[in-house]
């Protein structure tokens, strides 16, 4: 986050004309906080709540502050995370591969930022990230904290595949999907 804030500072003399935009990449971690990931949490929550507070700062210089949130994106890390969670896996992997998506699935929403004369605020990219968008802005707090106790193991293991679970639980709930 502080090296977010410096960049994006020392980035700001650039625009002194004036219109442009920043567009922050964020993760479904900053609509939702887990067990034993209350420090990765807080950090996107923090970059969700300084990207707000920008964009109403830099609104009469015209530059735009939009802010793209991820869910499961297919990386070298998510290898890393598969690999160290043998003793937990995916429930079901099919489900899994449905809801992570390629780095290259960014493009369209970052074009858009980048291109509309009216770019949004928040960007969800993944369905994990608008299931859980929805989901907190509607449930009650003690029911949102049941389903992600529920679905999230608490060990070190829960980073690769919590998520996934979590967005397979939600959308059986919501029978979106047939059990």
């Amino acid at each position: 986050m502080f090296d977010t804030h410096q960049l994006t500072t020392l980035l700001l003399a650039l625009l002194n004309g004036g219109s442009g935009c920043i567009i922050n990449t964020s993760s479904v971690m900053g609509l939702i906080s887990t067990p034993k990931r209350g420090a990765y949490a807080a950090s996107k929550y923090a970059l969700e709540a300084w990207s707000d507070a920008l964009r109403m700062e830099l609104h009469a210089r015209g530059v735009c502050v939009s802010l793209i949130e991820l869910g499961p994106i297919y990386t070298r890390l998510t290898d890393n995370g598969h690999q160290s969670q043998q003793e937990h896996p995916v429930k079901d992997p099919g489900i899994a591969a449905r809801f992570t998506l390629l780095p290259k699935a960014i493009l369209p929403k970052l074009r858009h930022a980048l291109e509309s004369r009216r770019p949004r605020l928040r960007y969800p990219l993944t369905l994990v990230a608008h299931a859980l968008s929805a989901l907190r802005r509607l449930l009650p707090g003690w029911m949102m904290d049941r389903l992600l106790r529920q679905n999230y193991p608490t060990g070190l293991e829960a980073a690769a595949s919590a998520p996934i679970q979590l967005a397979t639980s939600v959308i059986k709930e919501m029978k979106f999907m047939s059990p």
